[in-house]
């Protein structure tokens, strides 16, 4: 469990990477025409960091709410088979579920400001917008969803830092699935638009692959949060800010160790991912690295010289 010596840590880590990548990531490179400054580089390092937070929320199933809306809590709370909050409409009813696993045939949640409170009451996020949740196997009973997201927009207010504070529509398909041990993740023509206060807008489309393993053999259940375990990803992707486009090729250097029990986004202890990011024909090498719960550190690489 985070001590509060270590998230009050965490959380001034994350917040030092964040003002960072919101100050000036528009400002020219220090190089060519392509290259990174080191404030672009923030400002990618940490809308990376979050769209792979976003692996966790998406990977297990709420029968009441679809994705988890209450803030993590060490990881213990269970699912429960209850009516949906009053943020959340399903449609169609009733439920069609034809193999009588926890997940429906197909089934759209609708969330109307639905809010989850985060890092201490630091992060609110409000949720609204569709994602349609379908079995990939409807007539088998089986470990996985597909997922279709429709504007679905998850806003958050940065209470210490308004200024902060970001906005961000999701649109694309998204699927996992697997078994007791590891689960397989894929994420097709996926899109992240993020809107600033000051009016700046950045943009993440990608196409990942992704593993998760529990540290514990046969510790993933569907209709339970994940346990712990360790998480690599790989794929491509584009990136843009302030008029520029950058295209992507993300690689996992260490796998990503994933701890429930941690309270503060991203739910990483440790890890790195790497970063090949091109732009006319210039290249530079960015590294994120995850260092302790809710901290994140990211760096370019110095061309070889």
């Amino acid at each position: 469990m985070t001590t509060p010596t270590r998230a009050t840590a965490a959380t001034a880590l994350a917040i030092a990477l964040f003002l960072g990548a919101c100050s000036s990531e528009t400002s020219g490179p220090s190089g060519g025409t392509g290259t990174l400054s080191s404030a672009q580089a923030d400002a990618l390092g940490s809308d990376i960091a979050e769209d792979v937070a976003d692996l966790v929320d998406v990977s297990s199933f709420d029968a009441s709410s679809g994705i988890e809306l209450a803030a993590p809590s060490a990881g213990s709370r269970a699912y429960a088979m209850q009516p949906p909050p009053a943020c959340v409409t399903l449609s169609p009813l009733p439920v069609v579920n034809s193999d009588a696993d926890p997940v429906p045939d197909s089934l759209a949640f609708s969330y109307a400001d639905c809010v989850a409170v985060r890092a201490n009451g630091n992060l609110i996020d409000s949720l609204s917008g569709i994602i349609d949740f379908i079995d990939p196997l409807p007539t088998q009973a089986s470990l996985g969803v597909r997922h279709r997201f429709h504007d679905f927009v998850r806003s958050r207010t940065n209470v210490p830092f308004p200024a902060r504070s970001w906005r961000a529509v999701h649109n694309g398909l998204r699927e996992w699935g697997g078994s007791a041990d590891t689960l397989g993740h894929t994420i097709t023509g996926f899109t992240t638009e993020r809107t600033f206060p000051n009016g700046r807008v950045r943009t993440h489309t990608r196409d990942w692959t992704s593993r998760f393993t529990a540290t514990t053999p046969g510790s993933i259940a569907l209709g339970q949060p994940l346990p712990a375990g360790s998480w690599t990803l790989a794929g491509t992707g584009s990136w843009t800010a302030g008029g520029r486009a950058w295209s992507l090729v993300t690689s996992t250097v260490t796998p990503l160790a994933y701890d429930p029990s941690c309270t503060l986004e991203p739910r990483f202890t440790a890890g790195e991912l790497g970063l090949v990011v091109t732009r006319n024909g210039e290249v530079s090498n960015v590294t994120i690295t995850f260092t302790g719960c809710g901290a994140v550190t990211v760096a370019i690489v110095p061309a070889a010289t």
